[in-house]
């Protein structure tokens, strides 16, 4: 015992001397000390021939989950921790960095072998690896290839052409790909030279378990394997954690169940709750910032009047509620359309066989690029009116809008609670298991309901909205480890602040081993179960 606490006091000193050396954060010091004052378990089995694995990333406050994801798993499959990079170095000296930094516990790698790490791999594909990307690339480019061949593609029965398509969306900053272009042939040869790899690595190592920070993008390409090679797969940060598998790949699908678990609630809880999501929903439509949007800046919902948008006639009015062209539309799986780009194109075609009055409206707080996109696209479809950003839905509703339309946005249940139809462009919406939304399953059968808009008659059921906001954004609290997440964001002066050294100081500050011992418990009974996610219910659901 004596030996082995003096090798732990040489190692922490080790590491506190190198982050003194180069100028580390206080803050990330005092989180690394902290850490190796509690001692977690995965430096204990190091020479352990099994490992699990953890993604590298800059999210802070995730690593404060990490930790104790890291230390369960090692006691539970006795493996040693390991780190990796799914970020593939550009060269070979962003390569020798990465080694150095990995060597000495430089930055974020000191901070995970706080918590047990005790290795770190770059996941950067061999030549042999590209090579056989590259047969298996010349493959598919036999014939022209669609944008829907992509999102579809799959090798070695692992799925990667949606997390392969929304890499290249975010990475260019790009609406749409061209999937026989050189530029995006080459994203896909390393896209399939990184599969590759991940292929052999789990072939060839006892891989115990793996955690991600995303379940889309290029990020989850060895979660993919992991699940196709049957090891278990999580996503975990500092609000969730979900068990992924073959049948729920994504983290947020938990949509699908809310009707069956909201039915297993006392009546009392279903009452406390539906009259909690009725005051919500009313804060949103009073214009209030950031009501279990975390993080929203601004608010559709103003009162503010401007002069009249939509033109008076008898024509059916339809809104178009656009989505950001450039960050993952595949976040919720395939939807009927391949990106938000063709999904409008689509609509602009259409436009111009019906009568209807057409609107587009992005979100008041769109992002570069957005603007120049939809005049690019309405320039091609004159039908579609652009309306201002800043323009409040209470507006548009009074002036005469009769369906709005949307992939799988927010308004699904915020027209809904208002009493106007919104028809999805996705059967993976987190409105899907009710009926206050039109949920076409086909392009087919999408096209005819929007050909025939003056026929679709819903019978909205507010109790149903009410309940579908209940289960998405009270039954399940943010306060996983947090006390208070929200009183934690407005700390730090916003939900992108929590993505710095900041909050390690308050997770320091309100520490105690009541609550470090409590989260050990509800992080050991999850992975004795067989739940999708981690329940975190409110207080006055709680009964322990």
């Amino acid at each position: 015992m004596v030996a082995r606490d003096i090798m732990r006091i040489s190692r922490n000193s080790f590491f506190l001397l190198i982050a003194r050396v180069f100028c580390i954060r206080e803050s990330v010091l005092k989180f690394i000390r902290h850490n190796f004052h509690l001692d977690f378990c995965g430096h204990k089995n190091k020479r352990s021939s099994s490992c699990v694995l953890f993604e590298i990333n800059e999210m802070q406050s995730a690593h404060i989950a990490y930790s104790y994801l890291a230390d369960a798993l090692a006691k539970k499959e006795g493996s040693r921790v390991i780190g990796y990079a799914q970020r593939q170095p550009l060269n070979c000296l962003r390569a020798l960095i990465f080694r150095v930094k990995a060597k000495i516990g430089y930055g974020v790698f000191g901070v995970y072998k706080s918590f047990g790490v005790t290795g770190f791999i770059n996941s950067k594909p061999s030549e042999h690896q590209t090579i056989r990307a590259k047969k298996i690339l010349d493959g598919i480019y036999k014939d022209d290839v669609s944008r829907e061949d992509i999102c579809d593609l799959t090798i070695f029965d692992v799925k990667i052409g949606d997390l392969v398509y929304d890499t290249f969306l975010r990475r260019y900053n790009l609406p749409t790909i061209n999937p026989n272009s050189d530029v995006f042939k080459n994203h896909l040869l390393e896209s399939i030279s990184s599969l590759l790899y991940w292929c052999d690595f789990f072939k060839s190592r006892d891989v115990r378990a793996i955690n991600v920070s995303h379940c889309v993008y290029n990020l989850a390409i060895p979660l993919r394997v992991a699940i196709k090679s049957n090891v278990p797969a999580y996503q975990i940060n500092a609000t969730h954690f979900y068990r992924l598998g073959k049948k729920k790949m994504f983290a947020y699908h938990d949509f699908f169940d809310f009707p069956e678990k909201f039915s297993l609630l006392s009546a009392e809880n279903k009452e406390i709750g539906l009259s909690l999501a009725k005051e919500r929903i009313i804060r949103r439509f009073a214009g209030e910032v950031g009501v279990d949007m975390f993080y929203s800046t601004q608010s559709a919902y103003t009162s503010e009047i401007k002069d009249r948008l939509i033109r008076k006639s008898d024509n059916v009015k339809v809104l178009v509620a656009t989505h950001c062209f450039f960050d993952s539309p595949h976040i919720y799986g395939d939807n009927l359309f391949p990106d938000f780009y063709v999904w409008l194109d689509f609509l602009g075609e259409l436009s111009e066989k019906t009568d209807y009055d057409w609107y587009v409206k992005t979100h008041p707080d769109y992002r570069l690029g957005t603007m120049e996109t939809l005049k690019e696209i309405i320039e091609r479809h004159p039908k579609l009116v652009l309306l201002p950003a800043s323009s409040s839905h209470h507006q548009l509703i009074a002036e005469g809008i009769d369906v709005a339309l949307t992939v799988y946005g927010t308004i699904g249940f915020e027209y809904a609670a208002l009493g106007v139809p919104v028809v999805n462009a996705s059967i993976n919406n987190p409105h899907s298991a009710y009926n206050f939304n039109v949920h076409p399953k086909t392009v087919d059968e999408y096209r005819d309901v929007l050909m025939n808009l003056s026929r679709v008659s819903i019978n909205i059921k507010l109790e149903e909205v009410y309940e579908y906001y209940f289960m998405k954004f009270i039954f399940n609290t943010e306060n996983l480890f947090f006390d208070d997440y929200e009183s934690v964001l407005r700390e730090l002066g916003g939900y992108r602040e929590q993505f710095t050294h900041h909050v390690y100081d308050i997770w320091m500050r309100d520490f105690t081993m009541e609550k470090h011992e409590k989260i050990k418990r509800k992080i050991n009974e999850f992975l004795e179960s067989d739940d999708y996610r981690l329940s975190c219910p409110p207080e006055f659901m709680t009964t322990d």
